[in-house]
């Protein structure tokens, strides 16, 4: 269960709760396609805030959103629900014990990067680097996305990887400058290939293929032409950019949190240490390529656990490996290998 909807949550909210105390996933809950709040285990969350206190990140957000608040408390089978009232945030138990809270995507960010914060400061640094290393030991969610690094080496199928946390996929390509009226279809990528290989075009190289994995929405096309605008307004909470450019031998890795750019230049000295990207080839298997004190010098342990643990050889997909770990990106082997994922032709202007 990836997501529910608000008004099915506040009108049988018991089998979601079960889900979420039963398997501890968290569940995305939407207001009409558009992401309204997270769902999450309440020990999940008491850990957060326990951490959270612990540093200050500036004033905690509230709901922009003030919604009517539902009739309650509500009970459903073991489980009662209490609604705050901005009608957004809701608290869950089972038998008087917290077991599951509604909170927004606004307030659950805050909470997470203090919590990263607090935890990695208030450690010794051998404390730092074991944490660093239990969290690198994750396994990659769903197929990852270390799986595409050879062919997207060779511009396939797609020459940008683009990942962003909090617009929905269908949002995302249609700020993108993706035809709503092929997102309003469903349009499919076999279905481009399809024509293409029936009418000798080659549309596929003019589509915009998207999808969402775990938290993150995915996004694949080819950077020809400019067809795409690649406007987000606000910017992603978190945006990850991976293109290939075969012809020059450049494959760059971009990361922003909130329109920042983090700035992940190499070790190497340089007398232009702030570069808009962070070129692949840098990248050397068995040497950490980011600084330990670089906004991105966590993914060294992620990046050092893939070398270690995972059978990949090539630098590119020890790198993906890296990241899939890090930030939990994936994308669907099947899918895209199939062609059975959603796509969009750019919109005519």
């Amino acid at each position: 269960m990836n997501s529910v909807e608000l008004r099915e949550l506040t009108t049988d909210f018991g089998p979601v709760i079960g889900h979420v105390e039963e398997t501890g996933e968290r569940v995305r809950v939407t207001d009409g396609g558009e992401t309204a709040g997270v769902l999450l285990p309440a020990a999940e969350l008491a850990e957060l805030e326990h951490f959270a206190q612990r540093d200050y990140g500036g004033p905690r957000p509230r709901p922009r959103t003030v919604r009517e608040t539902p009739a309650g408390p509500r009970r459903q089978g073991p489980y009662t629900r209490y609604a705050y009232t901005d009608g957004v945030r809701m608290t869950f138990t089972r038998d008087r014990v917290v077991v599951a809270e509604l909170r927004t995507v606004d307030e659950l960010d805050w909470l997470e990067n203090n919590a990263r914060t607090a935890r990695q400061g208030f450690m010794d640094p051998e404390q730092t680097a074991a944490f660093e290393e239990f969290l690198a030991r994750r396994p990659p969610v769903g197929d990852g996305i270390a799986w595409i690094a050879a062919d997207w080496r060779q511009q396939e199928p797609f020459t940008v990887l683009e990942f962003v946390k909090g617009p929905t996929s269908e949002a995302a390509a249609l700020a993108y400058g993706a035809d709503a009226q092929d997102v309003t279809d469903g349009l499919l990528l076999h279905q481009v290939r399809d024509r293409d290989a029936r009418e000798g075009t080659d549309d596929t190289c003019q589509v915009l293929a998207f999808g969402e994995a775990g938290e993150w929405t995915w996004l694949g096309y080819h950077d020809f032409g400019n067809a795409f605008t690649r406007r987000l307004d606000p910017p992603p909470r978190q945006q990850i950019t991976l293109t290939a450019t075969m012809a020059k031998g450049i494959y760059d890795f971009r990361y922003s949190e909130d329109g920042v750019y983090q700035n992940p230049f190499p070790l190497e000295d340089s007398a232009d240490t702030r570069r808009d990207m962070y070129e692949l080839i840098w990248y050397t298997p068995g040497q950490a390529p980011f600084a330990p004190d670089a906004p991105l010098g966590f993914l060294n342990a992620h990046i050092r656990r893939a070398e270690e643990h995972t059978d990949w050889t090539d630098g590119i997909a020890l790198f993906f490996a890296g990241l899939e770990r890090a930030f939990g990106l994936s994308l669907p082997r099947d899918g895209i290998t199939s062609g059975h994922v959603r796509c969009a032709r750019p919109v005519q202007r």
